[in-house]
This record gives C-alpha cells, structure tokens and sequence, in this order.
C-alpha cells in the first residue's frame, strides 16, 4: 500500500493551488481518500465505461493510458509517481483505457470535494488577513463593540445627545416599555429634526426617533447588511438575536472596513433632480465593479450590489421621465404600470452593462381611458428607451425593448403571450421565453408587474411539453471539454483559439435554472437563487448545488476579470477568454467547473427525459 500520510499530503499540495490550501482542508481531502493496489495489467478505467468521480494520485508504479485505433490499441501516455490521472467527465464515457504497467500503488480522491476545497482558493485567506476581503467574508458580529448604547422611551433629546457624546457612538437605541426596540436615534436625527426644526432639548425621544428599527442577525456578513442599508436608505441596523440587542452597526464601520463602498453613490442617484446629472453618476457604476472586484467580491455579490445600483438608475430615470412627460402637458399614467427588466438584470445578474432588456405593462384600461394609455405609455418607453442609452444601457439588437410596442402591453396581452410561449412553444418561443421568463418588476407600480409573474409561476408547472423543449434547447450549449478532457476553443473567427465562456459556461446554468424553477412554479429569477430553491424542494442534495454554484462562480469570475482586463486595455469587453492566457490553476479550476455543468446538463436530460424530444 502507499506509505502514509505524509506521502499523500506531499501528493496533494503538488496538485495546482493545493498547495496554498490550509492544513485542515488537505486533511479533509485526505480524511476522504482511499489507498489503492493494482498489479501489472489492472485495469482501471475502460475506454467507453462510464468515467468513475475520483482523481488518481500516483504515489508508485506506472499508468498506461490508451484508446482504441484503426489499428487496434493505440498509446496515449504513462503517468509515474507524482501525477494525477484525471480519467473524465464522471459518469460520461471515459475517452481512454487505464491500465498498470508495473506494480503500482496510489490514492482515489473524490473530483467534487477536491473540485471544492480548489473553488475556495478564489478567495485567497491571506487577502482576508489584510482586509481586502474583508467586506465578503467578516460577519456582522465582528464590526460590534462594546455594550449596546440604549435610552427609554420618555427620555429628552438632550440625554440621547450625552449619551452619544460620551460613549462616543453615531446612535442610541429607545427601548420600549417592553423592552423591545421602539426606534433608533442617530446624530443625524438631532442635526435634521431637533436643532434645524429648533426643538427645545426637553423635546421626548419618540418624537424624533425613526421606528421601526431595522435588525439583521450578528452570522450575516457584512455586504449582505451594506446591502440592507441600500435598500432601505438607511445609516444603522442593529444587531439582535431572539429578539436581543448586541449593538448597532453602521454605514461608517462598513467604510472603515472596508475603505468607502457605494452606499453613497446610491443615495446620489435617489436625489438627482436632472437626466443630465444621472447620466454623469452612471459611469460610476462600473467604477463600482472595479473596487469590487479588486476587494475580492465574486461575481454574485457584484451582481446583487450592481442590481441595486441599476434598479435605483431606472427608476429615477422613470421619475425624471414622468415627470417630464407631465410638464409638457402629457399628464400622469391613466392607468398603474410597471417597468420590467428581463435577461440578466431580471436575474440580478449584470456585472458591466449590457444591452437593454425590459418591457412595460399597464393594468387593462376601462374603454374611456384607451386612447389615453395608448397616447401616453409609448411616450414613457420612448424617452426611457433613449435615457437608459445615456446611462449606458445601449438599445437590444432583438428589439426585446418597453420601445418595441411588442413589448409594450396591458396585462392581458402579456398573459396571452406567456400563455401562447408556453401552449405552442416554437424557436421563436423558446428565443422570447429566454428573455421574458426571467422576468422582474422594478419601478412603477411594481404589484402590477408582480402579479404578471405570479400569474406565469402558476401555469408554468404544468406545460410539461413546454418546459420539456426549454430544456432540450438549453442542452444544445455543450460544455467546452473534449475527449481528454482538455478545454474546447473556437476554430474559427474572429474568436478562434478562445473559450466563449458566457455561451458555454454561464448560459447552460442559466437555462438549466430557469427551467427547474418553472417547473416547480418559483418565482425566483436569479440563477443561484433558483438552484437553491430548487434544492429545497428535493431536486439536489445540498452538496449538488454546492458543486454547481462553485462552478458556475469559477466561471463569472474568470469571465468578469477577462472583461475589466478589456477595458483597462481600452477595448470592449467580450465574453471570449483564451485558455493560455490562465494559470494552471485557473484552467484546472475552469475543467472542474464545466464538468459540475456537464453533470447538470446530465440531470436536466434526465428529469425532463428530453431524449423524447423529435
């Protein structure tokens, strides 16, 4: 057998990036390997059998690695001690044989749990040690100090304003007669309504409080609570379990921990007054995208935070809109409508800008109120159509605009044509359905939009012919690994010798996604948030969407940093990464991630048993 512990944890840190993976997670990886033995001539893998899950480890001996020819058995390769047999995608044919060509011993390693611990390397813990991480991976409990600052309801003004003063703290906490948290006075408060409304100091605490008071839970980590500040507009949370204060956290522990963050531009783009002025704020948005990626933030949490930012850019474009329109004597929307964004930013999902994908519905007008709405809504779409490009959101090629009066519709125009997509799914169905069912309303009257998509979710489950051709046309996006496992380029093109890694790396997981969540009718659109819920429901094991999700960030976070690459190079970002460029970690890390997808794909084929598709 091999000889101990020592040799394996020599063999794993020789494996690219595992040498940087701390004590506990090589043990683990340890802890989870079996010794093997296989004497001259074993078989381990057969060329056409399905590809077992374990890398191989060679700690003696030697592999012969080989495929069948027009001549019969042809050699590929040996491996001696010191390699890694990597024998396939698991479950798929393997491209070769495996045999030993002398006494040979080594060890078999799970590929998803080394695929794991490798995936945890893009947030390096050294990075953390020196806090340019620090605002993904600190908790909120971290960033509470000391003893809770409280007073009670009844207290004065003037006792909030001591309190502050000699704990040094930006807030106080009322306590009701409860005990509970009645509201939170913050500095601010006294400059805005006590001294500039020039209120006595005797002035109660519950007259200038804000209530209710927003908490989060000291587990979760601190971009989640700069998250919840830009939600709410808000400069303090506190910090509580069952319903007990620890203490208060707020905007300027996340700058100090952080070094500034975007709550500010957030609060900017709320109180701009003029079109021009947000045009000027947009840019900064990517610039926002550049200190978080340099900050170590993959690109989920950017996508969450961009979201944000974007969903903020459009509806005050939407306020600047309307209200424009009403000064020039169009008057205000006859009937409530919602602004929906689809594609990536329905799924909160866009990183740097992309095309504009969105539409407008409009509650179904009464026959006196049509030639209004009909007047009216055309104008909103055209001067947000012609705004969102300002901000630089450029027009869609596929016409998938609130400006295309395709896209521009009542309710019941939009529930006949989700009904249509999905009773008569042809392509041009499937292409629309791609769009639209990541559907999210985001500025006007939003439940208009809202009810639309709960309308949809509950249809959905049941157009099993529909969902099972979504599936078959997400299929058709093959994952970029060959036979031997190496990474798949273009062979043509402008992009010849590069890996598209948004249309074989991050659209599979999307289509996938999308297609599980309609079938079990979850309104959730982003494309992890879907996998999860599907988790929930018993489609994945916990561990499976692990695997998945850590793919699927490997993969966003090779594609956004090629794309920030672009533009410090002066060139439009594209999707189009060439492998050689990478690291060797990084091309072991992107192999691992489109074999998570390809086993994804696998159970998609399987659950909706697309092989019945003509």
């Amino acid at each position: 057998m091999p000889r101990g512990a020592g040799d394996l944890d020599a063999l794993l840190s020789r494996l690219p990036g595992c040498a940087r993976l701390p004590v506990e997670a090589r043990a683990a990886l340890a802890a989870a390997s079996r010794a093997e033995h296989w004497p001259p001539g074993a078989r381990l893998v057969g060329e056409g059998e399905p590809a077992p899950d374990w890398l191989c480890l060679v700690g003696s001996g030697g592999l012969r690695i080989s495929r069948a020819g027009g001549g019969g058995e042809e050699h590929v390769e040996y491996l001696a001690a010191g390699d890694v047999l990597d024998p396939g995608v698991p479950g798929l044919p393997a491209p070769c044989s495996v045999s030993a060509i002398e006494d040979t011993r080594g060890w078999l390693v799970p590929q998803r749990l080394v695929a794991r611990h490798r995936a945890a390397l893009t947030l390096d813990p050294v990075t953390v040690d020196r806090g340019e991480i620090a605002l993904f991976v600190r908790r909120v409990s971290d960033l509470v100090e000391g003893v809770p600052v409280t007073c009670a309801l009844g207290d004065t003004v003037a006792e909030a304003a001591r309190l502050m003063t000699t704990r040094g703290v930006g807030s106080v906490i009322v306590v009701g007669d409860d005990g509970g948290l009645a509201g939170i006075v913050t500095d601010r408060d006294l400059r805005s309504r006590v001294v500039a409304a020039a209120l006595p100091s005797t002035t109660p605490v519950e007259r200038v409080m804000s209530s209710p008071v927003v908490a989060i839970a000291p587990t979760v980590p601190a971009f989640d609570a700069l998250l919840e500040m830009m939600r709410r507009g808000i400069h303090h949370l506190a910090v509580t379990v069952d319903g007990r204060l620890l203490g208060v956290v707020s905007s300027h522990d996340l700058v100090r921990l952080q070094g500034g963050h975007p709550v500010a531009l957030a609060r900017q783009i709320e109180a701009e007054a003029s079109e021009d002025g947000l045009a000027a704020l947009a840019p900064r948005v990517v610039s926002v995208v550049r200190w978080l990626a340099a900050g170590g933030a993959g690109p989920t949490e950017i996508g969450r935070l961009v979201a944000e930012l974007n969903d903020r850019l459009v509806r005050r474009a939407l306020d600047l809109v309307t209200a424009r329109l009403a000064a020039a004597g169009h008057g205000r929307p006859p009937v409530p409508f919602a602004w929906l964004a689809a594609g990536s930013e329905g799924r909160r999902e866009q990183t740097l800008k992309t095309d504009q994908d969105n539409g407008l519905v409009y509650r179904d007008p009464p026959a006196d109120l049509q030639p209004a709405a009909s007047d009216y809504f055309p104008r909103v779409a055209d001067a947000m159509s012609a705004l969102l490009a300002r901000l630089g959101f450029p027009s869609c090629p596929g016409g998938f605009m609130a400006s295309n009066p395709l896209w521009l519709q009542p309710e019941s125009v939009w529930r006949g044509y989700f009904a249509s997509w999905m009773q008569t799914p042809g392509p041009q169905a499937l292409l629309q359905s791609s769009v639209f069912f990541d559907l999210r309303p985001i500025a006007g009257s939003v439940e208009v939009g809202r009810a639309l998509w709960e309308w949809v979710c509950e249809r959905a489950p049941l157009e099993t012919v529909f969902l099972r051709l979504m599936a078959k046309a997400g299929l058709e996006r093959q994952v970029p690994l060959g036979l031997f496992g190496g990474l798949v380029v273009e062979r043509s093109g402008t992009h010849r010798d590069r890996l598209d890694l948004k249309a074989r790396g991050v659209l599979p997981v999307v289509e996938a996604a999308r297609v599980y969540a309609l079938s079990l009718g979850l309104g959730e659109t982003n494309t992890l948030g879907r996998l999860e819920a599907a988790g929930a429901r018993g489609l994945f094991t916990a561990a499976e969407v692990a695997e998945v999700s850590d793919g699927y960030a490997v993969i966003g976070r090779l594609r956004l940093a090629h794309q920030i690459a672009c533009l410090d190079a002066g060139t439009t970002p594209d999707n189009f990464v060439d492998p050689r460029a990478l690291g060797k970690a990084d091309r072991l890390l992107l192999k691992e991630a489109f074999r998570s997808i390809a086993w994804l794909q696998r159970h998609l084929e399987d659950r909706f048993q697309t092989a019945l598709v003509p």
